[in-house]
């Protein structure tokens, strides 16, 4: 049989396709998820500034939990990292396959469970596909 050729039809085929789309997902929001910790960053004496004035201190506390939440979530990212390559993935067997895609599932859902517990910015690449809903 060659293993060249991919039917896209098959479960196999359905399963890299979805990892391939998955995992530019996740390229997307890392970048994002970067550009933004640099940007919170350099916005710090800024924040901290604003704690002098009663006014502006809702700035401080924005950007405080923003920071937070973007590096709150990369701890959760290294966790299943740590899970997923600590797993023998030289079986070719379907659990395997799944238990990657689930792996992959959590990295792209980390962002909106941290999101919701503490709050902050979201860095969620989504597809346009939500936009073509019947309303």
């Amino acid at each position: 049989m060659d293993t060249n050729k991919i039917n896209i039809f098959s479960l196999d085929g359905i399963i890299k396709g979805t990892l391939t789309v998955s995992l530019l997902n996740l390229v997307f929001s890392y970048s994002l998820r970067y550009v933004m910790i640099k940007i919170l960053i350099l916005l710090a004496p800024f924040a901290f500034l604003s704690l002098t004035m009663e006014n502006t201190a809702h700035f401080f506390k924005s950007w405080y939990r923003n920071i937070f939440s973007l590096l709150f979530v990369q701890i959760i990212v290294a966790i299943v990292l740590l899970l997923l390559f600590s797993m023998d993935y030289s079986k070719a067997n379907l659990l395997n396959k799944f238990i990657y895609l689930g792996g992959i599932y959590a990295l792209i859902r980390a962002n909106l469970i941290v999101k919701e517990l503490v709050g902050g910015m979201s860095t969620t690449v989504q597809s346009g596909l939500s936009r073509f809903r019947i309303k």
